[in-house]
C-alpha cells in the first residue's frame, strides 16, 4: 500500500454525474490558478477527422455531452468504433443526450456519419470492447426520458454481421436504482465482464436521496444471457462509496480498480479517500478477492478520474496515475505482474502542467502509450506519452498543434499491429459548447530530438 501526500486533478465529481448543469471539459473545480508552465512540445501530426451526425438521412450539428469521455475501440479489419453522448440539433432545437456510435470503414478510409443506439432515452457512460471475431461489444447506462421510474439501467448491444443486436439489460433489479460507470473489458478467449455501480443493496432513503450511494458489482456473458451479479465491493460505511471503476482481463484473470469517496459534498468529492483493487479468476460465478488498498490519500486529492489501467499483452497490468501539487502534476506508472498480488512501487515518468484525466493502452511488445489532457481551464490540449518496455520515455508531447479552439478528453485504443487510434473532444473558439468529436490515426508520440 502507498500513502500519497499530493494534491490530484480531477475534473467534475460524482455528484454531478446526473445533474442537469454542464461541467466542461475545460473546468478545473476548486483548483486554484498555478504558475505558467510551459506545454509539452509541438510536434508534427497526421490529419485529424471530425465526426459527423446522421439523422435519419439529415446532417445535423451536435453538441457533446462533456461528462463522458468518448471511447475508440479498433477492429481487426482494420477498422475502428468511437461511441459518445450528444445532443443532434434539429429545427426545434437540441435533442435527448443519446449514445453515437460512429465507424471507420476500413475499404472507405473514412468515418460513417454517427447514428444513435438503442431506445431514444437519456444514454451516457459507454464502455466498448472488440472480441477476436472483430464482434464489437458496448455497454451503457439509460435513463427514460419521461414516467415514474427514471432509474439508469445497464444496456448491452452488440454489432455483427453489419446490424447492431436490440438493446438487452444485464442485470434489471427494482431496486437496483442508477446503474452506472460501467467498465467492460473481453478476455483472450472472447469472453465478456462487466463491473458497474448499483444501489440495490442501499436503503431505499439513501438511494433515493443521491446515485453516489452505492455499490459495485460484477457480471459475465455466458452464451446470450448474463450471470448473476456479483459482488466486487460494499460500502462499509453510509458515507463512503465507490466510483470510477476500471476492469481489465489479465491472462487467466480480472483485474479491477477503484476509488473510495468520503462524504458527497462537492469539496468532499473532490478526491478520493483511496484507490483500492481486487482480483478474480475468470470463471463464471467466481468471487473477487478482498479488496485492498492501493494508496491512500493522506493529504490533498488523490484518486477519481487521474488513474487509468491497462492490461499488458505479455502478461500483467499498469495502472497510470497522476498527483496534483502546486500547479505540478507528476505522473506515475505502477505495475501488478501476472499471477503476483503484489503491485510495484510506483515509478515517476513525468511531470507537469499535464497529465490530467489519461487513458492508456500497452502494445504487444510492451510499449504504453497515454494521452491526457494538458493544461486546464481555458488553456487545454491533448498531450501524449510513449513509455518502452524498459519503463524509458523521451517525454510527453502535445498532440493536437495548431487546432483552434480546446482539444480534452481523449481516449486512445491500438490496433492489432499496435497502431494508436485516438478519440477527442473539441471546443470552437469563442463557443460555449463542445461542438465536435474528432478522431486521430498513428499520432506521433515522439519528441523532435
Amino acid at each position: 500500500m502507498t500513502h500519497i501526500s499530493r494534491r490530484a486533478f480531477a475534473f467534475g465529481t460524482a455528484t454531478a454525474l446526473l445533474l442537469p448543469h454542464r461541467v466542461r471539459a475545460q473546468d478545473a473545480l476548486g483548483t486554484p490558478t498555478p504558475p505558467k508552465i510551459p506545454p509539452p512540445p509541438e510536434v508534427a501530426q497526421p490529419a485529424y477527422s471530425v465526426l459527423r451526425i446522421d439523422d435519419n438521412g439529415v446532417g445535423r450539428s451536435y453538441r457533446v455531452w462533456e461528462e463522458w469521455v468518448p471511447q475508440v475501440v479498433a477492429t481487426p479489419d482494420g477498422g475502428a468504433w468511437v461511441f459518445f453522448t450528444a445532443q443532434a440539433r434539429a429545427d426545434e432545437g437540441y435533442g435527448p443526450r443519446r449514445l453515437y456510435a460512429s465507424r471507420f470503414d476500413p475499404k472507405m478510409k473514412t468515418w460513417e456519419p454517427a447514428k444513435p443506439l438503442g431506445n431514444e432515452a437519456t444514454q451516457f457512460s459507454a464502455t466498448a470492447g472488440v472480441d477476436s471475431n472483430g464482434v464489437v461489444h458496448v455497454v451503457y447506462s439509460e435513463r427514460a426520458l419521461t414516467g415514474e421510474n427514471t432509474w439508469s439501467k445497464l444496456v448491452y448491444q452488440r454489432f455483427m454481421e453489419n446490424s447492431w443486436s436490440n438493446p438487452a439489460l444485464i442485470a434489471p433489479d427494482g431496486n437496483a436504482g442508477h446503474q452506472m460507470l460501467a467498465t467492460l473489458t473481453v478476455d483472450a478467449a472472447d469472453g465478456l465482464h462487466v463491473v458497474w455501480r448499483d444501489q440495490r443493496m442501499v436503503d431505499a432513503e439513501l438511494r433515493d436521496a443521491l446515485p453516489v450511494y452505492a455499490d459495485l458489482l460484477s457480471s459475465d456473458l455466458t452464451g446470450e444471457t448474463w450471470s448473476a451479479p456479483a459482488i466486487v465491493s460494499v460500502r462499509e460505511t453510509f458515507d463512503v462509496n465507490p466510483a470510477w471503476p476500471r476492469l481489465v482481463a489479465d491472462k487467466d484473470r480480472l483485474v479491477c480498480i477503484w476509488s473510495l469517496y468520503q462524504g458527497t459534498t462537492a469539496e468532499e468529492m473532490k478526491s478520493a479517500a483511496s484507490v483500492q483493487w481486487s482480483v478474480r479468476d475468470l470463471s463464471t460465478g467466481s468471487s473477487w478477492s478482498q479488496p485492498q488498498t492501493l494508496f491512500v490519500r493522506e493529504a490533498g486529492d488523490a484518486g477519481g478520474r487521474l488513474i487509468d489501467i491497462a492490461a499488458d499483452p505479455r502478461g500483467g497490468v499498469a495502472v497510470v496515475f497522476g498527483l496534483f501539487n502546486r500547479g505540478v502534476n507528476d505522473l506515475y506508472v505502477q505495475r501488478l505482474e501476472q499471477s503476483v498480488s503484489a503491485w510495484s512501487e510506483p515509478r515517476l515518468i513525468a511531470s507537469g502542467d499535464f497529465g490530467f484525466l489519461p487513458t492508456t493502452a500497452i502494445a504487444s511488445d510492451g510499449t504504453m502509450f497515454v494521452v491526457f489532457n494538458n493544461g486546464r481551464n481555458r488553456d487545454v490540449d491533448i498531450g501524449g506519452l510513449k513509455i518502452a518496455p524498459d519503463g524509458q520515455t523521451a517525454g510527453p508531447v502535445t498532440l493536437t498543434p495548431g487546432e483552434g479552439g480546446i482539444t480534452a478528453r481523449a481516449h486512445i485504443a491500438l490496433d492489432q499491429d499496435g497502431v494508436a487510434w485516438i478519440a477527442y473532444m473539441q471546443q470552437p473558439v469563442d463557443a460555449t459548447n463542445v461542438a465536435e468529436i474528432q478522431t486521430a490515426r498513428a499520432p506521433n508520440f515522439s519528441p523532435i530530438t
